[in-house]
C-alpha cells in the first residue's frame, strides 16, 4: 500500500486510529434509558426509542459519548456506521453496537467519519461479515473492523478534506430541505384547494363517474430478458411514474397486450397490491414516454373522463388523509394488503368544477416542474460528492497548500 501512497499519507489500520471501548453498566430496573439506532448506508445515529430497565432482556447496557465511533454488527455491510453527536450524549447501546474512540492525535473524527461512510468500507464489511444464518444474520467483528486498512493524511490534510466534504454536504442538505419544502407546499395546495373532509368546498363523487378506463395490468414473467419495459410496484413514487427504461424491467409481451396495456400520457396508475403502508400509492404519468411501456398486474389504469383533469386527480389521490382513507379499505392477504378495482371506483372525493382543477393543476405542476429541476440538481450533487469523495480520500486529489495550512497547529495539535 505505502508504494502507491501520496507523499505525506502513512498507510495505516482503523486500529491504529481509534480504540474499542467498553463502557459497560449494569441495567437498574427503574431507570429509564435512551436507546441509540444506527441508519444504514453512513446516515447517522438516531435515537431509536426510551425504555426502562426492566423492558430490556439485557443484563448489561453500554454508554455512548459524543465523539465515539459506532457500528451496528448486523448491518455493517449495510453502511451502518456513525460518529456520535452531540446531541446523543447519555444514550446506550446494546451490545451488537461496538463503541470507539478516535485517537486525536492520529485522525482527525470528521475525517474518519467520512471514511466511514464510503461505499468502499460497507464493502470490506460485507466481505468480513460472517455468520451460520442468513445474510441478515451475519456479523462483523470488532477485531476484523479494527483490521481494515486506512490511507492517512496528515491531520492537517484530514482536516482540510472533512471541511471540503462537508461544505459539499451542506449544500446538498440544503438542496434536501428545499426538496421537502415544496412538497409540503404541494399537500398545503391541494388541502386547500379541496376544504376538510367535514368543510369541503365540492360534492363528493365516486372516482368510478370520474373514469372511462379502470384497468388491471398484465400477469406477466418479470425476469428481465424481454424487450418491452414493464412498470412494476416501485416504479411509482411521489405521485410519480418513473419513464426511464434504463431502470425498467423488460419482458416479452405479444402485440395485443402491448396495445392494450401500453401506457400514455395523463395515465393515473394505482398499486393494488403492495405493504399495508404501501398500497394505494398513486402517480401519474407526466410526459410521453419514449418507447412503448407496459404495466404489470398488481397496478391500476385510470384514464379520466373529459371534465376531468387527471393532473388534479392523482395530485387529490395523493393527499396524506386520502392515502389514509384508501388504506382502510385495503384487505390483508397472505403476505400484502389489497384494493380492488370495485373498491376503488366507488371511492368517494371532492370534485370541483373542470374550470377550477384546470387552475388547481397549472398551479400544482409548477410546484412539481421545480421539484424536479431541485431532484436533478441533487443527483448531479450527489454524484458530484461520491467522485470528490473518491478522490480525496485515495489522495488522487490533494487539495491546495492554501486550503490546508489554516488547519495545521489546530487546537493544538501538530498535524
Amino acid at each position: 500500500m505505502s508504494a502507491e501512497l501520496p507523499d505525506g499519507w502513512t498507510a495505516a489500520r482503523f486500529r491504529d486510529v481509534m480504540r474499542l471501548e467498553d463502557r459497560r453498566e449494569p441495567i437498574a430496573p427503574i431507570r429509564s434509558y435512551r436507546l441509540l439506532g444506527v441508519r444504514w448506508y453512513g446516515n447517522g445515529a438516531f435515537l431509536r426509542e426510551e425504555r426502562l430497565g426492566d423492558e430490556l432482556s439485557a443484563q448489561h447496557i453500554y454508554r455512548v459519548q459524543p465523539g465515539d465511533v459506532i457500528y451496528n454488527r448486523l448491518f455493517a455491510w449495510k453502511g451502518s456506521f456513525a460518529l456520535v453527536g452531540d446531541d446523543l450524549a447519555d444514550c446506550y447501546v446494546s451490545n451488537e453496537f461496538p463503541l470507539f474512540a478516535a485517537r486525536l492525535d492520529r485522525v482527525d473524527p470528521q475525517f474518519l467519519l467520512r471514511v466511514l461512510q464510503h461505499p468502499r468500507t460497507s464493502e470490506r464489511a460485507d466481505a468480513f461479515s460472517t455468520g451460520t444464518t442468513s445474510i441478515s444474520r451475519n456479523r462483523l467483528s470488532e477485531d476484523d473492523f479494527l483490521h481494515f486498512p486506512l490511507a492517512l493524511p496528515p491531520l492537517a490534510e484530514q482536516r482540510a478534506i472533512a471541511e471540503a466534504l462537508g461544505s459539499v454536504e451542506a449544500a446538498i442538505a440544503k438542496t434536501e430541505a428545499l426538496i421537502a419544502a415544496l412538497a409540503e407546499s404541494r399537500v398545503e395546495l391541494t388541502r386547500d384547494f379541496q376544504g376538510s373532509e367535514e368543510h369541503s368546498k365540492w360534492p363528493a363523487r365516486p372516482i368510478g363517474s370520474l373514469i372511462r378506463k379502470c384497468q388491471y395490468g398484465l400477469s406477466i414473467p418479470l425476469d428481465g430478458d424481454g424487450s418491452v419495459p414493464v412498470l412494476r410496484m416501485p416504479d411509482i413514487r411521489d405521485g410519480r411514474v418513473n419513464l426511464d427504461v434504463s431502470t425498467l424491467k423488460s419482458t416479452d409481451v405479444s402485440t395485443t397486450e402491448v396495445t392494450s396495456c401500453e401506457i400514455k400520457e395523463g395515465d393515473i396508475l394505482f398499486n393494488r397490491t403492495n405493504s399495508q403502508a404501501l398500497v394505494g400509492k398513486t402517480g401519474i404519468v407526466r410526459s410521453t414516454p419514449c418507447a412503448q411501456i407496459v404495466f404489470a398486474s398488481y397496478l391500476i389504469r385510470l384514464v379520466v373522463n373529459s371534465d376531468i383533469n387527471a393532473f388534479w386527480l392523482n395530485a387529490v389521490l395523493n393527499l396524506p388523509r386520502t392515502q389514509e382513507r384508501l388504506k382502510a379499505l385495503a384487505t390483508p392477504g397472505v403476505s400484502q394488503w389489497n384494493i380492488n378495482s370495485k373498491t376503488l371506483k366507488r371511492f368517494e372525493v371532492a370534485v370541483p368544477p373542470k374550470a377550477n382543477q384546470d387552475q388547481f393543476a397549472n398551479l400544482y405542476e409548477s410546484i412539481e416542474a421545480a421539484l424536479e429541476t431541485e431532484r436533478t440538481k441533487l443527483t448531479a450533487m450527489n454524484e458530484a460528492r461520491y467522485a470528490l469523495a473518491q478522490e480525496l480520500l485515495s489522495g488522487r486529489i490533494r487539495l491546495p497548500d492554501s486550503l490546508i495550512v489554516r488547519h495545521r497547529d489546530n487546537a493544538g495539535q501538530a498535524a
